[in-house]
């Protein structure tokens, strides 16, 4: 944070040093130290940034924690099983799919495979909308005419 300035070695001008807290560093100073430097940080992003933008910062990080952070592997494969099984069968449905991925992988409910390979295949298709949109946009002929 390049707009956190100390200088000199005065106790008012020590650097930030935040550590993670473990049985033994857990102490009621320790607690006291990390949150003045917090303060310090927040009053320093409050003139930086603004309150509302630090409000948004600290809820945006409140809200980070939460969720199950999703399996990119099996994403991946599941995509891929969906991937063939279209080629095979253009017919073949969402259900289907989800039914033999779960007897394959043992996954426990097939509306919950279903459920994740709808959202796999809306967030491919907005990619693919931003992609097409962004071809059309320089594909577009310049004002210069260059």
């Amino acid at each position: 944070m390049s707009f956190l300035k100390y200088r000199g070695s005065s106790s008012r001008n020590r650097p930030l040093t935040l550590i993670t807290p473990s049985i033994v560093s857990d102490t009621p100073q320790a607690r006291v130290k990390v949150e003045q430097d917090y303060k310090k940080i927040v009053r320093e992003m409050v003139r930086y940034v603004g309150v509302k933008r630090v409000k948004e910062l600290n809820k945006e990080l409140g809200m980070e924690r939460k969720g199950n952070k999703s399996d990119r592997s099996l994403d991946k494969q599941l995509l891929d099983e969906w991937d063939a099984a279209i080629t095979e069968n253009p017919a073949v449905t969402r259900t289907e799919v989800a039914r033999s991925f779960c007897k394959r992988y043992r996954q426990q409910s097939v509306r919950a495979v279903e459920k994740r390979l709808t959202r796999l295949l809306q967030v491919r298709e907005r990619n693919a909308e931003r992609e097409r949109k962004l071809r059309a946009t320089l594909q577009r002929p310049s004002l210069l005419n260059e």
